[in-house]
């Protein structure tokens, strides 16, 4: 499936391993797609899945995490077997995750088969498509069967939806507290919440000195999300810059500030804890837009751990 004609991305200095790529069979993916396009934002570029590597390549994302997720019974085992035929196709460039649906019959088998005779690096929790809350008892096993495996859970429990039709369900389930309830059963798991669990975000970044391994992924919180709603990057102070020029400090909209004013200074008191992700092919723009903002803000050694070397230390070296 080809593309969407796109200018070139220019030459990225720093490389980038993006932990949050969506990878998906085509006709799930074209489902996914055309779900965006009716209720959210147009989509940028829609590669087929073998297409996706050397796509991003062009913007400098030379490693992925690819995640799936289902939302209904009997679909798990296909989307897992589809991504670890994708890792074994691209292990230099792949770190494949696979998914269950908490509660089906069955689940903890393909929980065990996908951490093990398959391989993958970790499961992909979804809590609001799913329906389930990270604190649900269904959700134990998965928590505990990462624990013991030394995998990786990526669990979406931040409660920004572009869908508020069943807004009251999205809070009832991604509420904080159910997350922590969570941790705190097994609190050495290794986790990812994308979106540094947006709108929450002071609430997870408070979290990160409780839990040791627990990590923030920045698809689309460093401004993509209020650029795909159709507001400008606002031109605020390069990090590089000491100070304003007199009098022409701007002034940031509300929405802006978790995002540069807040979150700026938190990588920089815990740059190992934050990794770079894009939440791609589902965005209205390149996945480099918020590369080139993280570019801007922070100075060279967190940009490369952000981008780079703290994704490497958790997922090891490629093609293992």
């Amino acid at each position: 499936m080809a593309t969407q004609e796109h200018h070139a991305a220019s030459p990225r200095r720093p490389r980038a391993f993006d932990v949050h790529v969506h990878l998906f069979p085509g006709m799930l993916a074209r489902f996914i797609w055309r779900w965006f396009e009716e209720n959210a934002w147009p989509i940028r570029h829609k590669p087929a899945p073998e297409e996706t590597f050397e796509l991003l390549a062009r913007y400098g994302i030379e490693r992925m995490v690819g995640l799936c997720y289902t939302h209904q019974p009997g679909v798990a085992g296909m989307l897992n077997d589809f991504m670890a035929e994708l890792v074994a196709a691209n292990p230099e460039r792949l770190v494949g995750f696979g998914t269950v649906l908490p509660g089906e019959e069955g689940f903890k088998d393909e929980l065990r088969r996908a951490l093990g005779e398959l391989n993958l690096s970790g499961i992909k929790i979804h809590c609001h498509v799913q329906k389930i809350a990270p604190d649900d008892d269904h959700m134990g096993p998965v928590f505990d069967t990462i624990a013991e495996t030394g995998k990786v859970l990526q669990i979406h429990c931040g409660p920004v939806s572009k869908s508020n039709a069943h807004k009251d369900e999205i809070d009832e389930l991604c509420a904080v507290p159910r997350f922590i309830r969570a941790m705190r059963r097994t609190p050495d798991i290794k986790v990812i919440v994308p979106h540094i669990g947006y709108d929450e975000v002071q609430l997870y970044l408070d979290m990160l000195d409780e839990f040791p391994n627990l990590y923030l992924d920045t698809a689309m919180a460093f401004g993509g999300y209020r650029v795909a709603r159709g507001e400008e990057l606002p031109d605020a102070r390069p990090l590089a810059m000491k100070s304003y020029e007199k009098n022409r400090k701007p002034r940031l909209p509300e929405p802006w500030k978790p995002a540069l004013e807040q979150l700026v200074p938190q990588i920089l008191e815990r740059p190992d804890r934050f990794l770079f992700g894009t939440d791609f092919p589902n965005l209205p723009y390149d996945p480099d837009l918020e590369m080139r903002e993280l570019e801007r803000y922070l100075p060279e050694e967190v940009l490369r751990k952000v981008l780079w070397d703290n994704a490497a230390a958790l997922f090891g070296p490629a093609g293992r």
